[in-house]
């Protein structure tokens, strides 16, 4: 085997220009399977960084009202104390906080947990120690880990952090610990920079925070549906317990079919963009295309080899060598070559991954997860270097060594020599690269023709010179009193702030993700009881449609007047007024709320549709507005407030922070971004597939175009001496152009034939990422073709001027 290496490696230097050329292709396709591995293993396969993390379940509440972690401190506390399938359970939630450290204060995320949350993960701590069950006792002193990025960034990796103290909403916490560099939560995509005791969960929470998580550890010999059924029992009988005597058949029945469900913990809970996982999932599909393509190069490459070694093999055999010595020989020479572009392609790999993260995120989003080349990187990179020496090394290895001898060293000619290649391996290997070219070219079209349709979308509502500023007023203490002033305060100060033409709040911006589904009761006309509605409902303040350019089409805006004290009123959608108000107007008609004390909302204004969570709804979302000033109380402390400019609107961004604060100087003013930039970022999982797509898509038309050249300069190398002959007989240059050309174009068309019809069968599977048109784009399809065709003629062009410009006299001379 040494000597195998040894010989291989000299055979490579003798032949520099073809070596560069292979590695470098397979370093292309190695390294961009190995860049979105990175990402995947990290979103989709790699566990936290936590003692035995297969262990590990969070308690998911299924029920006809509501599902999810929505657990109350005391539920918490009959599990803990009740379930006997556990070695231990920690409550969590998280928080937003202004963290202020010798006067100064920034921005935070953080999580209240229980004392025994860093003890159940099985963490440990960098410096100083970790959270425990005394910390969590009511009215102890407020204690404090840190993350270790937080720890770097606020502390410079001060050794002496612990002791130091953060205020935290006027309260003093002393840090006491540093968590593991690696550690960032247990929220994927989340990185958390404190975590705090849950005994300060009611003074730090956020006011729509009402319920929490609850994370466990399995015992070992733990059985984990008898876990479920335990953990069921518990909280249906807790549930009955707080109905009391309020207990209605409807209620016994929805007691029943409550469940709680254990879902696996050790990968951590998901926030992440939704068609993250997917999108990867089709990335990782075209790369291991391009990967094909790729091996496909390589060997059409190592197959012209052969054929120039031929004389070198067939003496070799003649002397007595075993053909499955010569195949061993030219299969260490694969390796070699898979070798050299696996190393490669990882360095690619490791230098790609930032600028990968940057384009599937939108800068925060990922900001948790631990991408890099790490070991898994490598060894997945030695798995597909070994595939590929396989999967490009046999066919050559297999045809040099089942030459005739006798025939090559009785003085064969090259292009008898060849002519076993001529229809053969080379050719079906072009049409594969061809095609898959193809494939990928009209996959990654079909997604920006579906981005572009998406931009087109109209959202209802006027997107331009619109400034959103995210503020939190329950992270200064701000009351539902004191809050609501302040927002009529600042909607009056930022109304007349120079460039401004008008200012409004809302609890969810349009397209910002957020929602609020109530259930609601409602008559129409011909019904004889209520019925039951969801309802998408968004408290605004005055002002808000005519900010966001929503036209009213019936009725009244809300007013100063609509306060909290005042007739509960709606303004619903048309098609809201549509789909429960059939054939009426829905002007003066009354909904009331189950989660309110039978108050009825009077609807008083009908508005056009607007597209408020997603550009890709197909169908209207019903929709409903209530005033600000009557929305719950969990529903304040956080709020965007919607400015309409006359100029950009980040010029008048100055302005508007200044408005801000002269209101109140201490108010966080968490985020100032435009509507286009809000709604832009809804689109970021769009733009990067379809950004990283058309790029490994001219990839892969590039190694084509590069297998297309290579088979048809050899072509004209292998037939010189036919070519010759042809000549000498009276063949024109055009004749030599058109037999070049046209061999190369052959091969190409039926390429370009077999990807139009693999790009028509696996369009199904893009279709749940298309928006606006079909798989069967014909006038992309014909595009692509287009695209292809030239490029073959290309390629095919230099290698047939090359074969016209040949001297009969050499040509027959040549061997």
């Amino acid at each position: 085997m040494t000597k195998d290496v040894r010989f291989g490696l000299r055979m490579l230097r003798k032949n520099p220009g073809f070596a560069v050329v292979a590695v470098l292709t397979l370093a292309l396709g190695i390294g961009a399977n190995a860049a979105i591995f990175s990402v995947t293993d990290a979103v989709m396969l790699k566990l936290l960084p936590v003692r035995n993390p297969k262990q590990l379940v969070y308690f998911r509440l299924l029920s006809q009202q509501e599902h999810g972690s929505v657990f109350s401190r005391a539920e918490f506390a009959q599990f803990r104390e009740r379930s006997h399938s556990f070695s231990g359970m920690s409550a969590f939630d998280t928080v937003r906080l202004i963290g202020t450290v010798d006067g100064q204060g920034e921005f935070i995320s953080g999580e209240c947990v229980s004392g025994t949350f860093f003890s159940v993960l099985g963490v440990d701590v960098t410096a100083g120690r970790p959270l425990t069950a005394e910390d969590d006792q009511p009215g102890r002193p407020g204690v404090a880990v840190i993350s270790y990025n937080y720890w770097k960034r606020k502390f410079a990796l001060d050794p002496s952090v612990a002791g130091k103290t953060i205020t935290l909403k006027g309260t003093s916490f002393t840090i006491v610990g540093v968590a593991p560099a690696r550690f960032h939560g247990i929220e994927l995509g989340d990185a958390m920079d404190i975590w705090v005791p849950l005994a300060f969960w009611e003074q730090l929470r956020l006011n729509d925070h009402l319920t929490l998580g609850v994370l466990a550890r399995m015992k070992p010999e733990a059985d984990a549906k008898r876990a479920s059924a335990e953990i069921t029992l518990i909280d249906q009988q807790f549930a009955a317990a707080a109905l009391g005597s309020k207990t209605t058949p409807l209620a016994e029945r929805e007691l029943l079919v409550r469940s709680v469900e254990l879902v696996p913990g050790g990968r951590g809970l998901f926030d992440l963009p939704d068609g993250l996982p997917r999108s990867l999932l089709v990335l990782t599909m075209v790369v291991g295309l391009v990967l094909l393509i790729a091996c496909a190069n390589v060997a059409n490459l190592l197959l012209a080899r052969a054929v120039n070694r031929r004389k070198e093999i067939a003496v070799r055999l003649a002397l007595g060598a075993p053909r499955i010595r010569l195949f061993r020989q030219f299969l260490t020479e694969s390796l070699l070559l898979a070798a050299a572009g696996g190393a490669l392609g990882v360095l690619l790999a490791s230098w790609a991954t930032s600028s990968l993260m940057a384009l599937l995120s939108d800068g925060g989003a990922l900001r948790a997860l631990d991408v890099r080349t790490d070991v898994r990187t490598f060894m997945f990179a030695l798995g597909v270097s070994f595939f590929t020496c396989l999967l490009f090394g046999i066919a050559p290895a297999l045809w040099a060594t089942q030459m005739d001898a006798g025939l090559t060293l009785k003085g064969a000619s090259k292009s008898e020599g060849a002519s076993t290649l001529r229809l053969g391996p080379r050719k079906i290997l072009v049409i594969s690269q061809v095609s898959l070219s193809v494939l990928l070219l009209v996959g990654a079209g079909l997604l920006v023709r579906s981005l572009q349709k998406l931009g087109m979308v109209d959202a209802g509502f006027r997107q331009e010179n619109v400034l959103l500023v995210s503020i939190y007023p329950t992270l200064s203490g701000y009351e539902r009193a004191r809050e609501l002033a302040l927002y009529a305060r600042a909607q009056e100060h930022v109304s007349a702030a120079p460039g401004v033409l008008s200012a409004t709040f809302s609890r969810f911006g349009m397209l910002s993700g957020g929602r609020w589904i109530r259930v609601a009761t409602h008559f129409s006309s011909g019904d004889k009881e209520e019925k039951e509605i969801n309802v998408n409902c968004n408290p605004v303040a005055p002002r808000f449609f005519e900010t966001m350019g929503i036209p009213m089409v019936l009725g009244r805006d809300f007013t100063g007047a609509d306060g909290q004290q005042a007739p509960r009123v709606a303004v619903v959608s048309e098609s809201f007024a549509r789909r429960y108000f059939p054939n009426e107007v829905a002007i003066g008609k009354q909904l009331r709320f189950k989660d309110e004390n039978g108050e009825q909302n009077v609807v008083v204004g009908i508005v056009k549709e607007v597209k408020a969570l997603s550009l890709r709804e197909r169908e209207p979302l019903p929709q409903m507005y209530i005033p600000l000033a009557q929305a719950p109380s969990d529903l304040l402390g956080q709020i965007t407030m919607e400015v309409r400019t006359a100029m950009q609107p980040t010029t008048a961004a100055t302005a508007v922070r200044d408005a801000m604060h002269e209101v109140d100087a201490n108010l966080p003013v968490v985020q100032i971004i435009t509507q286009e930039a809000q709604t832009e970022g809804t689109l970021q999982n769009e733009k990067s597939l379809s950004t990283l797509s058309t790029v490994f898509g001219i990839l892969a038309l590039l190694l084509a175009c590069i297998g297309l050249y290579g088979i048809a300069a050899y072509t004209v190398v292998a037939r010189t001496r036919e070519i010759g002959i042809h000549m000498a007989l009276g063949a024109r240059p055009d004749d030599v152009y058109r037999m070049v050309i046209g061999q190369g174009m052959r091969s190409a068309l039926t390429g370009v034939m077999v990807g139009l019809a693999s790009a028509f069968v696996a369009s199904r599977v893009l279709t749940s990422l298309l928006f606006g048109i079909s798989g069967a784009d014909s006038l992309l399809y014909a595009g692509v073709s287009l695209l292809m065709v030239l490029v073959a003629l290309a390629a095919c062009y230099l290698p047939a001027r090359r074969a016209a410009r040949v001297d009969p006299m050499i040509a027959l001379r040549c061997e």
